[in-house]
């Protein structure tokens, strides 16, 4: 069943309910007013009648019989029949003529209490018509010597009561088909957006990542909307990163590969005696080799990242002979760049870290400053001990990042200029590199001045390593 449809049943269920007991206490409200008023007026006159009726008969002497005109003069009413029974129930006297109806045994002549006046609903035996009766007990010299009952009709009484209750009723019916209606706009305000969610997603899923939705709803479904196309926003963004990955790493490929055939085809057809030229080939080879080992190496981390199945070996060694080896490997582009790297760390600083994790965030941090620094310049790089944490910081003098790629840099395959080298992978990398040792990467950046990149891991106690703490 559909959302819209549940919505519905809902609303109906609830309106259905609320206005049923609404309409029962209304009808309970009505009966009681008019029947039940009804019969305390006529039951009031009764009792007072009875009472002043008994009087007279105790003050006259007169018997009941010839105390009837009398009776009739002082106590009828003209909403009601009025009749004088004998005390077994016979119809002695009535304002509407007598009648010969045999003994009258309704509820009302039972159990007759002369302080109070006995009521009864129910249909006449002869007209089969609805009335009301109100019998009392007449005493003389404390002995009963007549019934005093008077004898109402129902008929206008029902009328009116059926007239509000069918008023009531389609009252009841107009409210349940405003709401209803209410409700199919509310249902739709609610499912409008859902199912454009719905569709949206399912183009989505077919690939047509520019679909978009319209956010002007308001509340939490316009937060949804926009939340929706900032997905989108992403997801194209991210494909479009992906596809340009694509084209850069196959080309990236491409060009060593070339180099290596061409080299290759030389020295298959070339003359062999020749060594200078031989080896020259050779060391191109053998470099373009080690370039493309790093590639690869860089898609099996990205795989490794993508799938969280990239693990550290938690080892304990010296920071600086690490940070040594790494910058000696930068030599040859330090001195074709004309830079060079000061470095500022305590020998004696001491890790507990993946030691090869650790070597590839301190070559992707200075390979990202040696080749974003276009004129001779100094890098500096200061290690310290901050409290219970190791802090790197790795500061050039190159062309700086814009604000506007700040917060863009550490994406996968995000590239400030779209023709360098490389797939956009090496910050993406050591950050989540960082993250599995509790650490953090963190970049500043002037644009014209220089960056500032930096990072942090935590110190180890001891504790935690004898007790071969990984992660």
């Amino acid at each position: 069943m559909s959302i819209k449809k549940k919505l519905l049943l809902q609303h109906l269920l609830i309106v259905s309910l609320t206005v049923v007991l609404l309409e029962t206490v209304f009808f309970l409200g009505l009966i009681t007013y008019y029947y039940t008023g009804a019969a305390d007026m006529l039951k009031n006159h009764a009792v007072s009648s009875a009472h002043f009726a008994n009087r007279y008969l105790e003050l006259s002497g007169t018997p009941l019989q010839q105390s009837l005109p009398k009776l009739k003069e002082h106590f009828q009413i003209p909403q009601a029949e009025m009749q004088v029974l004998s005390p077994n129930g016979n119809i002695l006297y009535s304002t509407v003529g007598f009648s010969q109806h045999d003994q009258i045994k309704t509820p009302d002549m039972k159990q007759l209490d002369a302080s109070q006046a006995n009521s009864w609903i129910g249909k006449d035996e002869m007209t089969h018509e609805r009335i009301l009766a109100v019998a009392i007990p007449l005493e003389d010299q404390g002995y009963p010597v007549g019934i005093l009952r008077y004898v109402a009709s129902l008929k206008n009484v029902d009328a009116m009561v059926i007239k509000l209750c069918t008023f009531a009723v389609l009252i009841g019916i107009s409210i349940i088909l405003i709401v209803m209606l209410l409700s199919i706009t509310l249902a739709n305000s609610l499912t409008k957006p859902l199912l454009e969610v719905t569709n949206a997603s399912k183009q989505l899923a077919k690939g047509h990542l520019e679909t978009r939705m319209n956010e002007h709803y308001r509340g939490e479904f316009g937060v949804l909307a926009k939340s929706f196309n900032e997905m989108g926003s992403e997801l194209l963004r991210h494909e479009k990163m992906k596809n340009e990955f694509i084209s850069s790493i196959s080309h990236e490929l491409r060009t060593p590969l070339t180099s290596i055939k061409g080299w290759s085809e030389t020295i298959m057809t070339g003359n062999l005696e020749k060594k200078e030229e031989t080896k020259s080939g050779l060391q191109i080879i053998l470099t373009e080799t080690d370039r493309l080992i790093e590639m690869v190496e860089e898609l099996l981390d990205f795989s490794r990242f993508t799938n969280e199945t990239m693990k550290i070996q938690r080892q304990t060694f010296l920071a600086a002979p690490l940070l040594h080896s790494v910058t000696k490997q930068f030599e040859k582009q330090l001195l074709a760049k004309k830079q060079k790297i000061e470095l500022q760390i305590d020998d004696a600083l001491e890790l507990y870290a993946d030691r090869n994790r650790i070597k590839q965030v301190f070559i992707n941090i200075i390979d990202n400053a040696i080749k974003y620094s276009e004129q001779p310049g100094t890098i500096t790089i200061t290690c310290r001990q901050v409290k219970q944490a190791f802090v790197c910081d790795c500061t050039d003098q190159g062309i700086g990042i814009k604000t506007s790629d700040l917060g863009n840099i550490q994406k996968m395959f995000y590239k400030v200029n779209e023709n360098s080298p490389g797939a956009g992978l090496g910050l993406a990398i050591c950050q989540h590199i960082l993250q599995l040792h509790h650490g953090k990467l963190t970049i500043t950046s002037s644009y014209g001045k220089g960056t500032t990149i930096s990072f942090t891991i935590p110190l180890l106690s001891s504790s935690f390593k004898s007790s071969g703490g990984s992660d």
